[in-house]
């Protein structure tokens, strides 16, 4: 797709992405006559969020005869804001709602509404009840993928923690998958996995910051998204600390820079393809919109493991 149009309407909803509840909206330059169609991500910040935007945008311009009407909001990783922009999306009347959840549980009551109210609902990236559809990652094996790895390279031995994130099913999976691969390995000792990164960068460096002090002797962490495990790889350097490993999840283009580095202490990423959630997404919404459910309610995506070895092979997102 031409990237002329929206870049000027990206750079307004990116400034709104900070504003308060009732400003955060941001409508794009796309004003046909198509549907009206909302799509709701967790952070515009997160390049993994841009990129699901993107792609469902992408989709919906591809018939320019019935182009629809998209309104791109961000709600900063914010349950709370991201639930008043749903009740906006309903007040707006668009007859589609595209989400990446951030809250699993909080976000179900108002999405059971938006579908009272006759709006088709397809979340990305992590699931909510009451949805007519899902586009996700299998998190849970993306977890366990990552965490093996992590094992490998740390021996099969050494005091462990998790950083997790925010409280919907992927980071909740993610974090089931690698537990299970920790608990296979008996020399492998968990010492934290309650610390919440928010899945950003500055949440890395946070929490990493925490457990170096607590645990000196820590020589490996899982970090719940790759924003969170370079912010962890950030505060490790800065304390002098190069003998940390460190596994994520995203395959963002950031990380397999990184990966090509001989001094990152991240050795690996399992991999997600945000522009392949969005392109399905809004796939799966048009068809809703022509009465046409999926035949699955959830479409579970594989991720793969992208390393040192690796990562001149990996395509990215």
């Amino acid at each position: 797709m031409p990237m002329k149009r929206p870049w000027r309407t990206w750079l307004l909803a990116l400034l709104l992405a900070v504003a308060p509840v009732g400003s955060a909206l941001a409508t794009h330059a796309n004003h046909g006559k198509g549907p009206r169609v909302g799509v709701l991500v967790s952070d515009l910040r997160n390049p993994f969020f841009a990129y699901i935007a993107r792609a469902v945008e992408s989709t919906l311009a591809a018939d320019s005869r019935n182009a629809a009407h998209i309104t791109v909001v961000s709600s900063g990783f914010d349950p709370q804001r991201q639930d008043e922009q749903l009740k906006e999306m309903i007040r707006q009347r668009v007859q589609l709602v595209i989400v990446t959840p951030v809250d699993s549980t909080t976000l179900h009551a108002r999405v059971t509404e938006a579908r009272a109210a006759g709006i088709k609902v397809v979340a990305v990236d992590a699931l909510v009840q009451g949805a007519d559809a899902a586009v996700v990652t299998d998190s849970r094996a993306a977890g366990k993928l990552s965490c093996e790895h992590l094992v490998r390279t740390l021996g099969g031995k050494g005091e462990v923690a998790i950083i997790d994130g925010p409280p919907n099913t992927a980071a909740v999976g993610r974090v089931n998958g690698c537990r299970e691969a920790l608990n296979a390995a008996p020399g492998v000792r968990v010492v934290s996995m309650a610390l919440n990164g928010g899945a950003t960068k500055d949440g890395g460096v946070e929490q990493m910051t925490r457990l170096l002090a607590r645990h000196p002797k820590l020589s490996g962490v899982f970090a719940i998204n790759d924003l969170c495990g370079i912010g962890a790889e950030l505060a490790a350097q800065v304390a002098g600390r190069r003998d940390i490993v460190i596994t994520a999840m995203d395959g963002s283009p950031e990380v397999a820079q990184r990966l090509q580095d001989p001094a990152t202490l991240i050795a690996g990423s399992a991999t997600q393809s945000p522009t392949l959630m969005g392109q399905r997404a809004a796939q799966i919404g048009l068809k809703l919109l022509k009465g046409q459910p999926p035949q699955q309610r959830v479409l579970l995506l594989p991720s793969k493991l992208v390393t040192r070895e690796n990562v001149d092979g990996y395509g990215g997102w």
